[in-house]
């Protein structure tokens, strides 16, 4: 499943939940669809074993590449945090098509993600703060596949542009200059609307950074319900979560396995 597909139903899922809460139709905490809540630190229960084709990257490794609510600053003290793997079998039990995405896993030799989702409150959202955040790291067996599945994440967006998808009409998708970062970047503006029959009608603009370092890819997506310029944030928390991956790839948290006698 491609970064707008999880990203499209995880902001599908949020603007249905404000909606409801504005309308007083119950003000309970709710987590976005597909994520795994992990408490108030946004820090997930992770195996410190290293998977098969991770080298010596393990899942805790991968989740400690993310910055957290608390490194982000006060600015997102109200946001709602949660975290999680997305690993190969939810990809698989989520796409649409459920065999290209495991030819796609294949070839081109994903392990395994970690996100962390912000998710703004009716009160955030009048402080013209963003509607949600996310941030993504993905591992894979060497960087030819993550440069591969890169660029095909990439024409998987394009490729939506004019239809609906999710609860989201993806309208415009334009290209904007970003800064190099690791090994290749690149950076997305684009335009979705929410139909009347998803609690719209309501308009988001959603700007994406990439960027891939070595066989880690890192991933920014922050949406707003106006056109304000996000791609100095998107740029900034791109910068704090390259320095997340650049310290798991120089020296792995996770201790060596004790070698048998």
């Amino acid at each position: 499943m491609s970064l707008y597909k999880r990203f499209a139903a995880l902001l599908t899922a949020v603007f249905l939940a404000i909606a409801l809460t504005a309308c007083g139709g119950g003000g309970e905490k709710t987590t976005p669809t597909g994520t795994a809540t992990s408490g108030a630190t946004g820090t997930a229960a992770a195996t410190a074993t290293p998977r098969p084709g991770a080298g010596n990257i393990s899942d805790e490794d991968l989740a400690s590449m993310l910055p957290t609510k608390a490194t982000l600053g006060a600015d997102f003290a109200g946001f709602q945090e949660s975290a999680g793997l997305d690993t190969n079998e939810r990809r698989i039990e989520d796409a649409d098509d459920a065999e290209d995405e495991r030819k796609d896993q294949q070839t081109f030799g994903r392990v395994v993600g970690y996100d962390r989702q912000l998710t703004a409150s009716p009160s955030t959202l009048e402080a013209d703060a963003p509607l949600l955040i996310q941030i993504g790291a993905t591992l894979f067996g060497d960087s030819d596949g993550a440069a591969g599945y890169l660029a095909d994440d990439v024409k998987d967006i394009q490729a939506r542009v004019g239809k609906t998808d999710l609860g989201l009409l993806l309208e415009a998708l334009d290209q904007f200059p970003v800064p190099q970062l690791g090994d290749e970047s690149l950076g997305l503006r684009s335009r979705a609307t929410v139909p009347a029959e998803q609690g719209g009608p309501q308009t988001v603009y959603v700007t994406y950074f990439w960027f891939r370092r070595d066989r880690v890819l890192g991933d920014v997506a922050i949406a707003r319900t106006d056109d304000t310029d996000a791609s100095q944030q998107a740029q900034t928390i791109a910068s704090l979560l390259d320095e997340g991956i650049q310290r798991a790839l120089s020296g792995p948290a996770t201790p060596p396995a004790a070698s048998t006698p």
